[in-house]
Formats: C-alpha cells, sequence, structure tokens
C-alpha cells in the first residue's frame, strides 16, 4: 500500500540534521561550480544538473552505510555521487573527460562508478540499471555481507519493462534491495502525470513489496523512509519501492528550451527549491543563522572551485587508454585471436 511518511526535525539526531545539510549544501555547489565552466564552454557534451533533487540525494546517501551498495539510475546523478563519498576533485574532473577523473575520463557525466566506494554506477541505458542492481542485491544475498543495494531510477525510467523484470527478481528472491524512483515529473520532455500510477512507488504492489511515497524536498523524509527500508532490508525484509517526489528546476540538459514547461523560471525559483526550504526550517528552529549558513556555503564554494581548477589542470586521457580495462570473453567457442583472455 502507497503511504506517506510523517517527518520530524525533532525525531532526527543533530548529526543527521548536520550531515544532511552539508550534502545539500555540496551538492549545489559543484553543480553550480559545473554549469559556470559549462557556460564557458570547457564541459564537453551534455550536462543534467541536480537542481531540486538535493534533499533527495542527501536523504538516501545518509540512510545508507559505507558498505552498501549505491547502483545509480537516471540523468541527475552528481550529488548521488558526492553522497557516496566520491571526492569533488575527481568528479569534476570526470565531468571534463580528464584522465584524473574516477573513471580516467570514460565515464563522464552519467556513468561515473567507484567500485572501492561500494558506487556501481549506471548501465548502459537509462531504466536499464535495476536488473543488475538486483544480481548485485543477490550477490550480497549469497555471499551473506548484510549490504544493502540502493538503486535509483527516474519517472521516465519506470516505463521500460526491465524495472518491472527487476522488481519481479527481487520479490522472488527477497533481495536486499531498496529502489528509489525520483518522480521530478517530466520523462524528458513527457509529463509524467501521463503514467498510469498516480504514485509510482504503486509499481511494487502487485508484487506484494512494501512501497512509500514521499516528499523528496524534505531531506529528513527521505531519510526516514530510505533507513526503514535498508534496514528491513538488512535484516531479511526484502526488497522496497519508494518513490521520491522532487522538482525539476532546470531543463532536461542545459540548454534545453523547455517549451514543454508553461512557466520554466517559476520552477527555478526559491518556492521550489529544497536546500532554500531546508535552510528556512532550520533558521526558524534555531539550528542555524544566515552568517552560519553563509559560511559553509562559501567552504563548498571554495572546495567546488579547488576541483575545476584540478580538473582544468589535468590531461586527457592518451588514446590507447581506451583499449584497456575491456572485458574480453569468446562466445559460444568463439576462441578468438587472444584466446579469451579477460584485460
Amino acid at each position: 500500500m502507497v503511504h506517506e511518511t510523517t517527518a520530524s526535525l525533532e525525531d532526527c539526531s543533530a548529526g543527521t540534521i548536520e550531515t544532511l545539510l552539508e550534502e545539500m549544501i555540496r551538492i549545489r555547489a559543484f553543480d553550480e561550480a559545473a554549469l559556470d565552466q559549462f557556460r564557458d564552454g570547457d564541459v564537453p557534451g551534455f550536462l543534467h544538473l541536480c537542481h531540486g533533487h538535493e534533499a533527495s540525494h542527501a536523504g538516501m546517501g545518509t540512510a545508507m552505510e559505507p558498505d552498501d551498495w549505491l547502483a545509480v539510475g537516471g540523468s541527475r546523478l552528481h550529488g548521488q555521487y558526492l553522497v557516496k563519498g566520491v571526492p569533488m576533485r575527481e568528479a569534476m574532473a570526470e565531468i571534463y573527460g580528464k584522465a584524473t577523473g574516477s573513471n580516467h575520463g570514460k565515464g563522464g557525466s552519467m556513468h561515473l562508478a567507484d567500485h572501492e566506494r561500494h558506487l556501481y554506477g549506471h548501465a548502459a541505458t537509462i531504466g536499464s540499471g535495476q536488473n543488475p542492481a538486483a544480481g548485485l542485491a543477490l550477490a550480497q544475498q549469497m555471499r551473506e555481507t548484510g549490504n544493502v543495494v540502493v538503486s535509483t531510477i527516474g519517472d521516465g525510467g519506470t516505463s521500460r519493462g526491465s524495472f518491472h523484470t527487476a522488481l519481479v527478481f527481487a520479490a522472488t528472491w527477497n533481495l536486499p534491495v531498496v529502489y528509489v524512483i525520483e518522480n521530478n515529473g517530466f520523462a524528458i520532455s513527457y509529463d509524467a502525470g501521463n503514467l498510469p500510477a498516480d504514485e509510482l512507488s504503486a509499481y511494487g504492489e502487485p508484487l506484494g513489496i512494501p512501497t512509500a511515497s514521499v516528499d523528496g524536498m524534505d531531506p529528513v523524509a527521505i531519510h526516514e523512509a530510505v533507513s526503514a527500508a535498508v534496514e528491513r532490508a538488512r535484516s531479511g525484509g526484502g526488497p522496497t519501492v519508494i518513490e521520491s517526489r522532487v522538482v525539476r528546476m532546470r531543463g532536461h540538459f542545459e540548454g534545453d528550451k523547455q517549451q514543454y514547461r508553461e512557466d520554466p523560471d517559476a520552477a527555478a525559483g526559491e518556492a521550489h527549491d529544497p536546500l532554500a526550504s531546508f535552510r528556512d526550517r532550520l533558521q526558524d528552529r534555531g539550528y542555524l543563522t544566515d552568517a552560519e549558513y553563509e559560511a559553509r556555503y562559501a567552504d563548498a564554494e571554495s572546495t567546488a572551485a579547488d576541483a575545476v581548477a584540478y580538473a582544468r589542470e589535468s590531461e586527457f586521457p592518451e588514446p590507447a587508454t581506451a583499449y584497456e580495462d575491456v572485458y574480453v570473453r569468446p562466445l559460444y567457442g568463439q576462441e578468438g585471436t587472444d584466446g579469451g583472455e579477460e584485460r
């Protein structure tokens, strides 16, 4: 059954509130720095920014233990990389396509992985990463690691058959996996309100998977929902499907004219900004002053500026490295010329 959570700052520890705020600020500062560089023409390819998703990313990140796995999907992923522990320098260098990036410039903005930090990364196409996440969860179950897998997807990705196949596997094998659907209302340019389910977490109901649909603009709500799901999975309770309802404050990509949107400027305002909302909430409760907030944001901006400088000064990878880290295994007796070497 789809249900709402009731999130309260008073139920949250001071340490968790501190971390939620810190992560949201870091994500915003990082993406603002990336946006500035993109406007200067320094960042290659598409750029999908997290504006509006910061609370969702911070909430799920603080609900996980360091050894839990994050299998990312969708388009707005920078914040998810940061909350899983990827340093700003490595993340920014990867966006620049530089050799010092966490994937040596091969991953880019949407395909960053860091297995040492248990960041599994993105599958080749959007909406296809949930089955690998189920396999990763099956491995945790068989090896009795006690670790949980959190897998993310956007509202548009839920229309792919692979997403629903993954839910079947997760339910059948009672896997320790939490599927988080970040519903920002637009599958690129398609109104998500036209999707069959009113709450996208309801896709888990026919399979008997526990579900929750929460306000993804509230970091405490997401933290509580994902924490409960992670603990249930860790104790053998199986999978959960969570819908995190967020606002996409910018276009699908930088340069998107958003002709499908009635008022793009309204969506970009503070009324829909989860960071401004959380800041105001903390100030109202006496947890934070204006000066403290500004100082924290300035620190994050300084770290992001250092990451930009590091990325700009780094070298592009040598062309020959394109042949490194390639997995080679012959199929159906096709021994090939290299004898089935794994490189």
